[in-house]
């Protein structure tokens, strides 16, 4: 196996799985406190913001940003790559958490 063609071509889909994963660890945490529908909430929100944290400082360091580092929010301005590793792994996130709490309300 290639792995250098899967980097190159798939490494928004590992972070996919790694988030889901990320996810469902987080609300296994919490569960003993909330209920399983409560916990994915704080797991689904937990991996979106650890997965925008990482990007951002990934881009942070990529550009040698001097602190505060405030320009890193400019999404606009990251790299390809920080950006397919990012947006992806969100909208599966935010659709799930959305479907989650949509089904709340039904």
């Amino acid at each position: 196996m290639d792995w250098s063609f899967i980097q190159q071509n798939y490494d928004w889909l590992g972070h996919m799985v790694e988030g889901l994963v990320m996810a469902v660890v987080v609300a296994a945490i919490a569960r003993p406190l909330y209920c399983w529908r409560d916990s994915f909430v704080i797991g689904l929100a937990f991996a979106i913001g650890h997965f925008h944290g990482r990007e951002k400082r990934d881009y942070e360091v990529s550009v040698h940003m001097k602190p505060p580092h405030l320009d890193g929010y400019r999404f606009w301005e990251w790299n390809w790559d920080q950006a397919t590793d990012f947006w992806p792994t969100a909208l599966l996130l935010m659709m799930l958490l959305y479907a989650l709490i949509a089904r709340r309300r039904a």
